[in-house]
């Protein structure tokens, strides 16, 4: 039983602390990285004038909640952004899927956990 229990809690801290995940494909000439990527402005429309650096895109199923699971996504689409030197991105799509997770138990059983995946893309870009 101390065996199971132990599992749990690893389970369990596992599912709480998730994980983000991100790309950039670069389609423009990249500029120097943005250390702060929290100065990376989020768009849903292309502004005049903007720069085309990189396509991103940023997963995660962080969070406690679908809006926390989101803005940890958010966050990581700037870093991308960031890393390619864009001080912003225009927003092209979102999704939610959902992901089961089986973990064996010691002594027999599965313990099964079922999360929201947010996916959001973007273009990365460069506004003067």
């Amino acid at each position: 039983m101390r065996h199971t229990t132990c599992y749990l809690l690893l389970f369990i801290a596992a599912v709480l602390t998730g994980c983000a995940s991100g790309s950039a494909l670069v389609t423009g000439q990249t500029r120097p990285a943005i250390e702060d990527h929290t100065a990376v402005r989020i768009l849903t429309e292309m502004p005049e004038g903007a720069e085309e650096i990189a396509i991103v895109k940023a997963s995660s199923d962080s969070g406690a909640t679908q809006q926390g699971s989101l803005d940890y996504t958010v966050d990581e689409l700037k870093k991308q952004a960031a890393k390619v030197g864009a001080n912003a991105v225009v927003l092209t799509g979102r999704d939610t899927s959902s992901q089961t997770v089986g973990v064996p138990v010691y002594g027999g059983g599965t313990i099964v956990s079922s999360s929201e995946v947010e996916i959001v893309q973007g273009i990365a870009v460069w506004v003067d």
